[in-house]
């Protein structure tokens, strides 16, 4: 029971988890996450062009996201979307806000592959690859990879929706984006402290994969303070830093409603689960090595994690993320391992699985997001599966031939 609960609840990642999901909520009470939605789509530049317009709101929760939970990023733009349908007089039977629903939904899921701040599936994926090796993932090297593959992704999206999904957007040109900032107020104390204090979490995260050849020492001192700590410190400082007497943050309150305490129990069960698949004792991981070594000897590196890449993303959509971190990694590591697989990089490859079980907007059961976003109302089931199907395999795609060479070459 010690050595389960030691690898379960007691794991660095449930600990990073909580923590850095408790400093990202008091950052979203704050309304910061809605002012950046606003900002984006109020620009001069997204005036001239209905598909400018688009791309800028389509980038905002790619970029929100970056640092934030999915959910909380989607939730956000949902009534900014749905102001926006009513201003323009759109009903949820028009292929437009379909499409709108759809990509927030998109990119905010997709934002989860950028970096592993307050993302819980690639910090999963990198936990496994850290217990079997020994060897941690650097943050900055993976945010590397997954800023560009995202980039790539969204790139390659924004085409299909323009001339795959075809849109009629002529009513963007009567949309008076302005509207959107009557309420707005300049940011408060309460704001701006919070802010200071989460950069300084992420600064403390990032900067010992940036200094590491300059000052390894400094770099080696704070990697060594654990992934968990900064947000730990980030936390303490959030609940002693007073505005008017109150507290950036209330502790309890936090916890109770900041933590995704499902996420945390669902990654504490895979995490032992995986632990037992991979368990030398257990001869899982050997018969599986022996059952598919003859399948796939001839196979070249890249077709090889091609199918991992869609594997990853096609399950996920289907079946929990968590999950399909652990099957995915559990049964394709170990071919690298061992050498059935030649010429593959195993670090690289527990990134494509990091990032593409993140990847899920094609069913409501696949993430809490994508069961909102049909709950709106403004998205129906037959247009998420088809177009967020495509969305899903173009992402595999871009993963296997861009994210993972680029991974590879960083790890």
């Amino acid at each position: 029971y010690e050595s389960v609960l030691q690898g379960s609840m007691g794991s660095w990642v449930t600990s990073f988890v909580m923590f850095s999901s408790m400093v990202t909520y008091c950052l979203g009470q704050t309304g910061f996450l809605r002012r950046c939605a606003v900002w984006f789509i109020t620009r001069p530049i997204a005036k001239k062009n209905q598909w400018l317009f688009l791309g800028l709101f389509f980038l905002a929760p790619l970029v929100i996201g970056s640092f934030m939970s999915p959910v909380p990023t989607f939730i956000v733009f949902v009534p900014i979307a749905e102001q926006i349908f009513k201003e323009l007089g759109y009903q949820p039977e028009e292929r437009f806000p379909q499409m709108i629903m759809l990509s927030l939904l998109c990119f905010s899921s997709l934002s989860t592959i950028t970096t592993p701040i307050a993302h819980t599936v690639p910090i999963l994926g990198m936990s496994l690859y850290q217990e079997d090796t020994g060897t941690a993932i650097d943050f900055v090297k993976y945010t590397v990879f997954g800023i560009i593959s995202a980039a790539v992704i969204f790139i390659l999206i924004m085409l299909m929706l323009k001339y795959i999904f075809k849109p009629d957007t002529s009513k963007l040109r009567n949309l008076d984006t302005e509207v959107l900032l009557k309420d707005a107020e300049p940011m408060s104390r309460e704001e701006k402290y919070t802010l200071a204090v989460f950069a300084g979490v992420v600064f403390l995260w990032m900067i010992p994969g940036i200094i590491s050849p300059v000052l390894p020492g400094v770099s080696a001192f704070i990697s060594g303070l654990g992934t968990p700590t900064p947000a730990i410190i980030g936390v303490i400082l959030l609940c002693m830093m007073r505005v008017n007497g109150k507290p950036l943050m209330e502790f309890g309150k936090a916890m109770k409603e900041g933590v995704p305490w499902g996420a945390v129990i669902m990654v504490a069960g895979t995490m032992v689960l995986g632990s037992a698949l991979t368990n030398e004792e257990a001869g899982i991981t050997d018969a599986v090595v022996s059952a598919i070594s003859p399948l796939i000897g001839n196979l070249s590196p890249m077709i090889f994690v091609l199918i991992v890449s869609l594997w990853t993303v096609i399950q996920t959509n289907f079946a929990s993320n968590t999950v399909t971190v652990t099957l995915v990694y559990s049964v394709a590591l170990p071919l690298v391992y061992s050498g059935a697989i030649g010429g593959v990089d195993p670090a690289a490859l527990t990134c494509i699985i990091g990032a593409g079980a993140a990847i899920a907007m094609a069913t409501p059961p696949s993430t809490a997001q994508a069961a909102i976003a049909v709950g709106t109302g403004w998205l129906k089931t037959d247009i998420m599966f088809k177009y967020g199907m495509i969305m899903s395999v173009i992402a595999a795609v871009v993963l296997a031939f861009v994210g993972y060479p680029i991974a590879a070459w960083l790890m």
